[in-house]
């Protein structure tokens, strides 16, 4: 609100220096347009949600930038034209070019739709100059931008217009022409993907999955995240499952094929090339049609094979080890979008090698893979269900250490979460293993460097374990219940949102844990092992009653729980004492008076069971 008194000196003071400074004083200024438009931004999404509910605005956008546009914008795509083609691409200099490019992008999110009549004109005059690639270059960029902001009625008729353009200028003669042509078409698929004419999805996949050879890394990497883009966009395409069949069907052959190609180039360390290629197979596999399950099939022993292979890989380096462990993850994750998209059977008829494979990735300590590793064997446990149970003595130590990589919370948390895959899948077949493995979480929690990330999951497991053992899970219910009325303590501040929403992952996971032991005593009919202990949880559900911080999964969470309990435990008086405490039916009539038709279902089943 400061603000008007100077912009006026700040819009000549910025402008002249942009335009006469050194470029590092001048991509200075330019962040001044860049924070200005972001934080208008948030000021108009505030102002927005204001209305919605019909409330004063405290804090008004005054929309500055929408106000200098027809000075601002000129002066931006002169300055995209200012390219440094010298630039290492695996470089992270941001030169002058690129902060241009970046307060564009932030303008165009900021104005939306008013940023078109001002910019089309550079762009449609040099999109396709023959004379001078930076204006050819910067007229892409330009493009890319308005795609952020631009609204999909607006920017569909321009974008019809322009694809044969781009898919032409895939061949430009220069380098960074084509590299900005390829993220351009990847924005479009990511943002305006239905605003793409149906007949000209072949053109476009087949002009993309040719340069994924010919090109330079840093082409072929932009030619993988426009392809990703492209299979992402299929995630809404439902005719897949009425019609067994999609778009991407006739091309799913020769795009993988390319991609794995593509992926092995000696040159595929350079610019990301090599994830990004193999990110793209996975994001295809996802959104494959039935009619792609014999080449899915094709693909799993192959993939597979390429993972034994990688234990050969000499290792001289550091970098030698980073680019196995790399390999060997991005393998494990795409082993495991195979077997999530395939029937149980085939899994099955891999799931030895498969799982040897994963076993021996996870022997190397510390590997940078083992996150990966870990998602895959929880995969292959969902999948096999009982018949997992053969692999536990093998997995058992390589798990444990999981859970104990405190340092690298990430794998811990995935190894936290296989033991719920685990249980789930094996129920009660897991009880041999339980003493080891609650050891080692209840060592986990008690750490005081472990990342506070993984402590819900890690509770979450206490219920897992609880419901698939049911009775057996005896001698570690004291302590559970102990480390989950603990943790139910955790209070954060009305000021600290990032607090407050970890604060309600905790509780989610500390009601979900309640919720399993629950089940799992009422399942192996010791419900009266808990009766002593049932206070503790229907206070911290009196607590959440007045909570004002706490979210709608909480919500559910705790009256799903109260029904669990008046379910197992209202014959008893004492239980049934607190069950007709205010907060009860103030939860209940809350959650069926919410809208969210889930809560709502919950809420009406767990009033019969309290009634």
């Amino acid at each position: 609100e400061k603000l008007s008194d100077y912009i006026q000196t700040i819009f000549e003071l910025t402008f002249n220096t942009i335009k006469s400074d050194e470029e590092d004083v001048a991509k200075g200024a330019m962040e001044f347009w860049s924070t200005l438009a972001e934080v208008e931004f948030e000021l108009i999404d505030i102002e927005a949600e204001a209305k919605e509910r019909n409330e004063p605005v405290d804090r008004p956008c005054v929309r500055y930038v929408a106000a200098a546009l027809e000075h601002l914008v000129p002066l931006l795509t002169e300055t995209l034209t200012r390219q440094d083609e010298d630039a290492d691409p695996d470089d992270d200099t941001f030169n002058i070019s690129m902060a241009a490019s970046t307060c564009l992008v932030n303008v165009s999110a900021t104005v939306e739709d008013l940023l078109v009549p001002v910019i089309t004109p550079f762009i449609q005059q040099n999109i396709t100059n023959q004379e001078n690639w930076r204006l050819r270059e910067a007229a892409t960029m330009a493009f890319c931008a308005l795609l952020e902001g631009a609204g999909p009625d607006t920017i569909g008729p321009y974008i019809q217009q322009i694809i044969p353009v781009l898919l032409q200028a895939l061949n430009d003669q220069n380098v960074l022409v084509k590299d900005t042509t390829a993220y351009c078409i990847g924005k479009i698929c990511d943002l305006h993907v239905r605003s793409i004419p149906n007949d000209m999805f072949p053109t476009i996949v087949h002009g993309l999955k040719e340069k994924l050879m010919t090109e330079t890394p840093r082409v072929s990497h932009q030619a993988c995240y426009a392809i990703h883009n492209l299979a992402a966009a299929f995630a809404s395409d439902d005719s897949a499952a009425t019609t067994g069949t999609n778009a991407l069907s006739q091309f799913m052959a020769p795009l993988l094929q390319t991609l794995l190609q593509a992926a092995d180039r000696e040159d595929a360390d350079e610019a990301n090339l090599r994830q990004t290629a193999y990110s793209s197979v996975v994001i295809l596999i996802q959104y494959s049609a039935p009619d792609c399950q014999q080449i899915l099939l094709q693909l799993l022993p192959a993939t597979v094979d390429r993972l034994q292979k990688s234990f050969f890989m000499p290792v001289l380096t550091n970098d030698d080890r980073e680019k196995k462990e790399q390999l060997q993850g991005l393998l494990c994750a795409l082993i495991q979008m195979l077997c999530q998209k395939l029937s149980k059977e085939h899994v099955m008829s891999m799931a030895d090698t498969i799982m040897t494979n994963l076993l021996q990735v996870l022997q190397v300590k510390s590997a940078s893979c083992h996150e990966e590793a870990f998602s895959t064997v929880g995969s292959m446990a969902d999948i096999l269900e009982a018949d997992f149970d053969k692999y536990m003595t093998a997995l058992q130590p390589f798990l444990l250490m999981g859970i104990r990589n405190f340092e690298a919370f990430r794998v811990c948390t995935c190894a936290v979460g296989v033991v719920g895959d685990i249980s789930r899948a094996i129920e009660g077949k897991i009880q041999p293993f339980c003493n080891d493995i609650m050891q080692a979480l209840v060592e986990a929690l008690k750490d005081t460097k472990l990342h506070r990330s993984v402590k819900p999951p890690v509770l979450c497991c206490f219920g897992d374990i609880a419901l698939a053992v049911g009775a057996a899970f005896e001698p570690y219910l004291q302590f559970s219940l102990m480390l989950l009325m603990q943790a139910s303590n955790t209070r954060a501040p009305d000021d600290d949102e990032d607090l407050i929403e970890y604060v309600n992952t905790l509780r989610e996971a500390i009601l979900e844990a309640y919720t399993g032991i629950v089940q799992g005593m009422k399942d192996g009919n010791r419900i009266d092992l808990l009766l002593p202990h049932v206070t503790s949880p229907l206070q911290l559900i009196a607590q959440l009653a007045s909570d004002p911080n706490r979210d709608i999964h909480v919500l559910g969470k705790a009256v799903g729980l109260l029904g669990d309990i008046a379910s197992t435990m209202k014959q008893h008086p004492p239980v049934r004492e607190q069950l007709s405490q205010p907060f009860v039916q103030q939860l209940l009539q809350e959650s069926q008076q919410s809208g969210d038709e889930t809560l709502m279902e919950t809420a009406q089943w767990a009033a019969s069971c309290v009634a």
